[in-house]
Formats: C-alpha cells, structure tokens, sequence
C-alpha cells in the first residue's frame, strides 16, 4: 500500500514538473519572437532610405562626414553623417571671411592690437612672405583674409574679430547671433583661434567650435551671394602691396593651391583646415555641368584632396541631366476655356532639366496641374496661365509654366476670325499680302495713268484759248 502512495506521489510530481516546463516554454516563446522582430526592426532603421536620390551611389572615401550639394536642384546629391556634430575649430574663420565680405570696407587697413599679435606668434611656421605681426602696425584687410586662410593665422584672425566687433568675445556673440539669423541651428562658436590652448578669454575650455555638413553647405551657400568673399575662396595665388617698414610686393600662395590642378578646373572655390578633425570645402562644376559644393571631413589632418576630385567625377558618372519638358512641347490630356468660350491647348513655356541617376528617371506617377479658368482676353502666346508639378521619388517637385498654344483675341467679329485664320495659315497670309501689293501697283498705275490724261486735256484746253 505504502508503495502505491509513492508512486502516485512520484507521478503527481511528474506531472507538475511538466506543467511548469510547458508553461515557461509558452513564456519563452513569444519573448524570443518579440527579441527577433526588434533585432531584425534594428536593421531596418539602419538601412539607406530607399526614397534618397543617391540610394545606389557608393563612393569609396575614410572620411568621417561627407555631402555633396546641388546648388541648382537644392538637394544632396550624396552624404554620408550629414546631421553628425562635428568639432572644428577652423570654422570661425568662414564666419571671419563673411561678416568682413558684408559690413567692412574691402579697402580698410586694420590696426594690429597686442592680443593680436600675441596671438600670431603661435603659427607653426613662418609665413613665406617673413611677416611678423606687430602691436601698431597698419595692415590691408585683403592681407589678413589671405593670411588667415593660407596660413591659418590667430593673429590675422583676432586683428579681423576685433575690426567687426572690437573684441573675440564680442565677435563670438556676433557669429553665434549670425548662425542663427541664417539658419545654422546645429552651429556653435566658442573660439576664434584655431589652437583651445591660446584662448585665454574663454569661460570654459572644454567648448569647441561644433557643426555639421548640412550647415556647412548653407554656410558656403550664404558665403557665395558675397562677391568679396567668392573672390577670397576662389585665390590660391595673390599678389599684394603691404607696408612693412617700407612699400613691398608680397607674393601669398595657398597650400592647397595643387586642388585647383588636380580637379581640372572643376573647383571653383575652395576652404582647408587641416586639424585633428580636417575640413576641405569646394564649390565648383562637375566636367557635365553640374555646380555642386563639397564637403569633406576626416579624422587626423588627413590630405582630402584626392577625395574631394574623386567626389566630383563619382557625380558625373552616377547621374544624368535630362529635359523634364521643353519650350512648346504640348501638354497631354489637358484643354483650357477662355472666357468667350474658346479651347486651346497647353504648351510648356520653358525647357527644364532636372538630375536623375542613369538607371532611373526617378519619376514618380503624381503629375499636378494648377490653372484657373475661364481665362480673361486677349490672351497671347507666352502668357502663364497654370503650373504643371512633377514629383520625383525622394518628395522633391519641380514646377513647370504653361500657357495657351495659340492667340485669342478678345471678340468674335469677321475681323477677328479673319485674322485668326490668317494665324493659323501663313501661307495664305502670304498671298494675300501679295495681292494687296499688286492690286496697290495696279491701282497707282491707274491713278497715274488718269492724271496724265487730265494733265494732257487742261493743257490742250488752254493752248486753245490763247
């Protein structure tokens, strides 16, 4: 007896350690499906937008942070990290070459203070021209745009902050004010020199200079509305009178002016700041036409030359320019009324072209027409009457003019239909121009003709009568 108690207690046991067991297996199960669907979630959200127009673009670059813009299209062309905060000190001199560009007279020579000069001490090596800055001394603006660019000067930097706005800290809160104004929300200044060990005004020291590419590409979009500063940007080579104890001719020669060779003319103006994080920008035309701005980010002063010509030629080769319609091609499907009742049809008033990869017209099937009749007469050829909207694939739309494909007069007389008729034939137009001109020689032969007669008989008339 006692051992058939055992075994039903044993067996009972069994039983509810198999219970258990199932029921955590349920548990477990719906768990690793959820740890499943989020793992492979995850990958989803890490993929490229299947929507952007570069999806299939791969360029083979080690750079930290890259975009290509198109000035004409407005839209990145490529970008990799394009919204990445990125710390680099050399920006503040964009800032420096603009704000001078805008408000101080090309032709000012600035005072050099004692900070300033401090300040230019610190250049790695002597500049070519063997100018030192010096408290007291008189210097043309162009010489220390020049000087800051091609040699990354503190000096020729704090001289400029000074001149806009009479100290680095007031020219900070001036910079930081002007990258709101403009739209750079993902920008901060914190210095003006490029070496954080010089500044000795700065509240903290650990604060960089910060942004990203989306705001360097609308930095270089604002600094080329600046004839001055296109002018700068677009020199590797200057040659400037400065008084130095003396008239003399100063040769000044960027060391990034090999960037203009290598890219073939392609690069139209160029920014380089070699620095623990290193920055090469350039605004330019691809060899097919297409007007670009570049930017290129790297870790450790890396030579970014070879990526930024390799950036234009991997445009020219991925994308195609095409004709999304042309001057006085017809639209399809769509007639207009005018206001005394009359239809005509819509021709495009303009040839538009838009960039695609070579692959894909990436075109999408939503074509928008916007109009407003009936319309008001007269209305002539040329006249804008509606829009037509394209869509491409990443939500981008380009909007082209139409207008009537013919003229129509403003009533419905003989006349009006008559000269209508002659519009739509030339050649009749033509003859019949011809025969108003004989019937006009014809007539004047006539005329003339008749008053010869008279002419004849007044004179018989009065030989009769002497």
């Amino acid at each position: 007896m006692n051992r058939i108690n055992t075994a039903d207690r044993n067996g009972r046991k069994r039983k509810i350690i198999c219970a258990v067991f199932l029921a955590v297996l349920l548990l477990l199960l719906p768990c690793s499906f959820t740890l499943s669907l989020s793992a492979s979630q995850s990958g989803l959200t890490d993929a490229v937008n299947p929507d952007l127009i570069y999806r299939n673009l791969i360029i083979d670059h080690d750079l930290k942070s890259v975009g290509v813009y198109d000035t004409d299209g407005e839209q990145f062309l490529y970008g990799e990290n394009l919204d990445l905060t990125l710390q680099l000190p050399g920006i503040s001199r964009l800032f420096l070459v603009g704000l001078s560009a805008e408000t101080l007279d090309l032709n000012q020579r600035i005072m050099i203070s004692n900070n300033a000069a401090v300040a230019d001490r610190e250049l790695a090596t002597a500049p070519p021209d063997e100018i030192r800055l010096t408290a007291g001394q008189e210097l043309p603006l162009e010489y220390l745009i020049y000087r800051m660019l091609f040699y990354h000067s503190d000096g020729a930097a704090v001289a400029i902050a000074e001149a806009l706005a009479g100290s680095e800290a007031d020219c900070i809160a001036l910079m930081n004010n002007t990258a709101k104004e403009i739209g750079l929300n993902d920008t901060n200044i914190s210095s003006i020199r490029a070496n954080d060990e010089n500044i000795i005004f700065a509240a903290f020291q650990s604060q960089k200079n910060s942004t990203t590419v989306i705001d360097l590409v609308r930095m270089m979009l604002n600094l080329q509305r600046l004839p001055a500063a296109k002018q700068w940007f677009g020199t590797y080579e200057a040659f400037l009178t400065v008084d130095d104890g003396g008239q003399r001719l100063v040769s000044m020669r960027s060391p990034i002016s090999s960037l203009w060779t290598l890219s073939e003319g392609q690069v139209k103006e160029a920014y380089n700041v070699p620095a623990a994080a290193s920055l090469t920008m350039t605004a330019g035309q691809t060899k097919e036409g297409i007007p670009i701005i570049t930017v290129a980010v790297a870790e450790g002063e890396s030579n970014l030359f070879q990526d930024t010509t390799r950036l234009y030629s991997a445009i020219d080769e991925y994308y195609e320019s095409s004709p999304l319609v042309t001057a006085g091609e017809k639209m399809d499907g769509v007639r207009e009324r005018a206001e005394n009742g009359d239809i005509f049809e819509l021709v495009y008033l303009e040839t538009i072209y838009f960039l695609h990869p070579e692959d894909d017209l990436f075109l999408t099937q939503d074509i928008q027409y916007q109009g407003n009749p009936p319309y008001l007469l007269p209305l002539t050829k040329g006249t804008i009457t509606g829009q037509v909207v394209f869509t491409l694939k990443n939500g981008f739309k380009i909007s082209a003019n139409v207008g009537p494909d013919r003229d129509i007069l403003s009533s419905r007389s003989q006349v009006t239909s008559f000269l209508q008729n002659l519009n739509n034939n030339p050649n009749l137009a033509q003859l019949l121009f011809i025969l108003v001109i004989a019937l006009i020689v014809i007539l004047a032969v006539y005329l003339l003709r008749n008053l010869l007669h008279i002419f004849y008989y007044w004179r018989h008339i009065w030989r009769t009568r002497r």
